[in-house]
This record gives structure tokens, sequence and C-alpha cells, in this order.
């Protein structure tokens, strides 16, 4: 899955010249907004699992999300 969203910001790589600043910042960039996404989808699915645990365990919820 994250390489598919790597090809989708690799096409602004493409443009240039391999080592010239504007690739370095662009490819900083990138890896940026990758690591921002794998986050935002990680603690998504954790809050999804603990809500569907919660409902589960009415009596009692074992679910800690810090």
């Amino acid at each position: 899955m994250n390489r598919l969203r790597i090809s989708k910001y690799w096409s602004f790589l493409t443009y240039y010249p391999i080592g010239s600043h504007t690739s370095t910042i662009l490819q900083k960039i990138t890896m940026v907004i990758n690591f921002v996404q794998s986050r935002v989808e990680s603690r998504v699915l954790i809050d999804f699992s603990c809500t569907v645990s919660e409902f589960q365990n009415t009596d009692h919820s074992q679910c800690m999300v810090s």
C-alpha cells in the first residue's frame, strides 16, 4: 500500500535531475508526507479496533490509547 503512495508522489521527482537541490527537497517532502499518512492510518486503525473492543466488552474496556 505504501508503494502505491510513493509512486503517486514519485512523478514529481522524475522531472528534476537526480541530485539537484529541488529533487532533494521534494524527496524529503515525500518522506514527510508518507510518514504522516502512515501515522494517521495507524491511529485510525487503533481507534477503530478500540471502539469495536469496547462494544464487545461492555462491562470492562481493555483499550488503552495514549
